[in-house]
């Protein structure tokens, strides 16, 4: 029988195998964006000036700006980190960290490894978001997009980057809020 840590320490190996996953999808969809844009580029120089539609030159550049952001997935998140908050990606608060988790870490040790299995798992939700937001805006560069997509692509980054970073964010939104002790 799996007791509860033996189960905890599991889900925390699998969430570091979700994250290289996550990473490695980046890589192989910022290849794909990269190769598009210029295969876009190629048969735009095929055609003549006069049959080429609107916003043709500007889709592909839009596929080569996000497959090259994609690619360079790691850099892109450390750089929206700092941005944001003020730390890199190995420098992301603990959940120790978290306002109010003092007072909870009395009630059991079962509650921190919980809490920090949950907290590595919306970690998790917040990479899958920051890819998320990059796909939606690399469909700018199709001349038939749909309007918001680039406003729903930032949602995504930015809540991806809070997401990442949730313990400074809860920390932030309960100083804001008044809720500290």
């Amino acid at each position: 029988m799996v007791d509860l840590g033996t189960a905890l320490a599991n889900l925390t190996y699998a969430f570091e195998q979700l994250v290289n996953l996550v990473a490695a999808i980046s890589y192989v969809m910022g290849l794909y964006f990269i190769f598009r844009g210029i295969g876009m580029y190629k048969i735009f120089a095929t055609q003549s000036f006069a049959s080429a539609q609107k916003g043709e030159v500007a889709g592909p550049l839009v596929f080569l700006m996000v497959g090259a952001i994609l690619m360079y997935f790691p850099s892109t998140l450390d750089s929206s980190l700092v941005t944001i908050f003020g730390v890199g990606a190995k420098d992301i608060s603990p959940a120790e960290d978290m306002i109010g988790y003092a007072s909870l870490t009395s009630s059991g040790e079962n509650w921190k490894e919980i809490s920090d299995v949950l907290i590595k798992y919306m970690k998790l939700i917040g990479f899958i978001a920051f890819l998320r937001g990059w796909t939606i805006l690399s469909k700018m560069g199709h001349s038939g997009a749909q309007p918001g997509s680039v406003g729903k692509g930032i949602v995504h980054i930015i809540a991806g980057i809070l997401l990442i970073n949730i313990v400074d964010t809860v920390n932030l939104l309960a100083e804001t809020f008044g809720f500290t002790n």
